[in-house]
């Protein structure tokens, strides 16, 4: 059984303290750059091109929900601690009969919770280590991997709807799929021979698709190896570890929380995870 104090930092919100990275800032920063560009670019350039008042506007509800969600949660991502110092003092040393279970950190030089491992670049112990991003500038760990999840999943998803009002774009312009492969020789041809097509169009649809389909592709590899570590319980440095798997159903409210699938729909919606990161389950149901 857990104790109250347990239960109560279940709940609560805790937020990181201190600096960043400046790889971090950069690429957080980045990050925010290029899902605002393309959802101001679709919106206010390509999709008036295409639809009338009525399909501009679903257009615009559709990828407002969407870009609410991917910045929703990376904010919250970014924003929650999940080292072993987010834990009350009580909780930051093991519970009579536990102590075999905790190892030490000969880094930070104390004993920390079975699955938490210290990040260099965050210099702590992360709850339930998954690996440190710096497209979210944080440690992606036991309280903020729902966060991570769903933003990755909207990240790709939304990059997926830019990507074919892209194409759509490029279509118009008379610029295929193979055009994107044979850029470069193309780029040639247009310099030796001026003015056989508009170059600047060229250059910028070109652009603007080579990005959308990294934007789609890298947020999706993250989703797809979430998926998998949430599936086995495992973390990403090794995700065929199926010690601590308890079955789908709970191994999604380890993550996501009392409300699962539901944090779908928001970051706001309230989900408390069932414990506070220092106790886990293996696979025979012995308590750890």
């Amino acid at each position: 059984m857990q104790s109250v104090d347990q239960v109560e930092t279940i709940s609560i919100p805790r937020r990181v303290k201190g600096t960043k990275s400046w790889a971090d800032i950069f690429a957080v920063s980045l990050n925010v750059c290029i899902i605002l560009f393309f959802y101001m670019f679709d919106a206010l350039y390509v999709m008036p091109q295409f639809l009338g008042f009525f399909g501009q506007s679903v257009h615009f509800l559709l990828t407002t929900w969407i870009v609410y969600n991917i910045l929703g949660n990376l904010r919250l991502c970014t924003k929650t601690l999940t080292t072993v110092d987010s834990l009350p003092p009580k909780m930051q040393q093991p519970m009579k009969g536990e102590e075999h279970l905790w190892h030490y950190c000969n880094i930070c030089q104390r004993t920390v919770p079975p699955r938490s491992w210290h990040c260099d670049t965050c210099n702590a112990c992360i709850l339930k280590r998954d690996h440190h991003c710096n497209f979210v500038g944080n440690c992606v760990g036991h309280n903020n991997q729902r966060y991570f999840i769903w933003f990755s999943f909207y990240a790709a998803i939304g990059s997926g709807v830019a990507l074919f009002d892209n194409f759509l774009l490029a279509h118009k312009h008379g610029i295929g799929l193979f055009d994107l492969v044979a850029a470069n020789l193309i780029i040639y041809n247009a310099i030796i021979n001026p003015g056989a097509q508009d170059f600047t169009v060229f250059c910028r649809i070109i652009s603007v698709l080579s990005v959308n389909i990294f934007a789609v592709v890298f947020p999706a590899a993250l989703f797809c190896t979430q998926i998998v570590t949430v599936h086995k319980n495992s973390v990403m440095h090794d995700y065929s570890d199926r010690t601590y798997d308890l079955g789908i159903k709970n191994n999604l409210a380890l993550v996501l929380g009392s409300r699962r699938l539901w944090t779908f729909l928001s970051p706001n919606i309230k989900s408390p995870l069932p414990h506070n990161g220092t106790q886990w389950k293996s696979q025979p149901s012995s308590r750890i």
